[in-house]
């Protein structure tokens, strides 16, 4: 009986090699800008570098893919047909092989002078070649790691000892590098993750592949990751403290509102921007904050020691042009009792002395500004406040002081206690 004679597959031409890496290097390079697009699209905080997830995108490329049989349906069939022509056309590995290892070994020279940038570029060059040496592919994504790292580009370190893991999971020089990029990062508990996961598979991989025999240079990998697990551990108790303690300040913070809010609530005030009364987690200081280029400190309504609130108050003197700022005005006292102290020496401004306390006549504006209220010296503060149609904007209330002599002659009355000034 006449043997079936085998069919030789024939040989690749130089010109479908070079397409079909073109091919490979085209799809590639958009399966990870895809990836990164995915990735931006859906980050709208910060996140935690999710290995798991990472390594679940990146089985869905040919170039790592498990089920050929799925794959040859999926959407890079294409890629994978072409990856396995490459695969069976020898010379071409070899030259694949040989071209990844050249990249490698200019960009360790780069490094070595600490040419950062420049040692990325080729060791990526070695990664566009795609050869099907696994080990060296992992080599090449954990050194290109290590120059990112120098750069300061920490996030795409990581991605490449990720990259690096997958290709060969007992490369512990990326999982070092990686664990650290997490530990700078401040993802401490991710690190502590990674590390955990790194040793598994490190462990799993010697054991089959090797029969669990492990080189001194392995040793000391595992070393140097113990004690990056060590940073990471002592990491996680400062934040987990740190966090009780935000935990503690904010509720606190949060009673210290709801306490104001109610007192502020009690008094009937009117303010503006509006305060949220009924929702003190809602409530943000900077609603009663006051900042002022007379001072370079902030000021707002608190608590004395008698449980009475304090203000800060503008004083204006519209004549002048001039202003002074009160702060800490016991709702209790009466305005003359801060006055005359502050009037009884007169300002730069005032060389005749006008503005004594006999001779000044108190205003404070509706909250349309639209006609004045007169106070008097014997009011209190806290009686100012509440008057009808006064308003508190921004935490600041302003009382605007006239000379009699000026003020008598520019007053009009429009009903009880209400003027318009000409």
């Amino acid at each position: 009986m006449d043997r079936a004679k085998a069919k030789t597959k024939p040989r690749m031409t130089e010109e479908e090699r070079a397409a079909l890496a073109k091919k490979l290097d085209d799809d590639l390079e958009q399966f990870m800008e895809e990836m990164a697009a995915k990735k931006a699209a859906e980050q709208t905080e910060k996140k935690p570098f999710d290995f798991d997830e990472w390594c679940k995108d990146i089985d869905q490329h040919p170039a790592f893919m498990k089920d050929l049989d799925t794959g040859m349906k999926g959407q890079y069939a294409d890629t994978l047909s072409a990856l396995q022509a490459l695969k069976y056309d020898e010379d071409d590995v070899e030259d694949k092989q040989l071209s990844a290892e050249r990249h490698k070994e200019e960009g360790n020279k780069h490094f070595k002078y600490k040419k950062y940038r420049w040692a990325t570029d080729c060791y990526s060059e070695g990664i566009k070649v795609q050869c099907l040496d696994r080990k060296l592919n992992s080599v090449l994504h954990g050194n290109r790691a290590a120059a990112q790292k120098h750069i300061g580009n920490r996030r795409s370190a990581i991605k490449d000892c990720a990259m690096a893991l997958k290709f060969d999971p007992a490369n512990l020089k990326a999982a070092n590098r990686g664990a650290e990029c997490l530990l700078e990062l401040g993802y401490a508990q991710q690190c502590l993750d990674w590390i955990e996961r790194a040793k598994k598979t490190f462990a799993f991989t010697k054991e089959t592949e090797e029969q669990g025999n492990i080189s001194e240079s392995e040793k000391k990998q595992l070393d140097a990751l113990e004690q990056v697990n060590e940073k990471a551990t002592q990491a996680v108790l400062v934040e987990e403290r740190n966090k009780r303690k935000a935990r503690a300040d904010e509720k606190k913070d949060l009673e210290e509102k709801r306490h104001l809010l109610q007192a502020l609530a009690d008094r009937k005030l009117d303010f503006r921007p509006r305060l949220p009364f009924s929702r003190p987690e809602l409530m943000d200081w900077s609603l009663l904050e006051v900042s002022l280029a007379q001072t370079s400190q902030r000021y707002r309504v608190s608590f004395n020691q008698d449980g009475n609130l304090q203000w800060p108050f503008l004083i204006q003197y519209p004549q002048v042009g001039q202003v002074d700022v009160l702060t800490d005005c016991d709702e209790t006292a009466q305005v003359c009792s801060v006055l005359r102290p502050m009037l009884e020496t007169p300002a730069e401004w005032d060389k005749d002395h006008k503005f004594r306390l006999d001779n000044i006549r108190m205003f404070v504006s509706d909250e349309w500004n639209e006609y004045a209220m007169e106070v008097w010296e014997w009011s209190t503060f806290g009686s100012i406040l509440a008057l009808p149609g006064f308003q508190i904007v921004q935490g600041l209330p302003v009382i605007m002081i006239y000379t009699r002599d000026e003020i008598d002659q520019k007053l009009t009355s429009v009903g009880e206690n209400k003027y318009t000034i000409n």
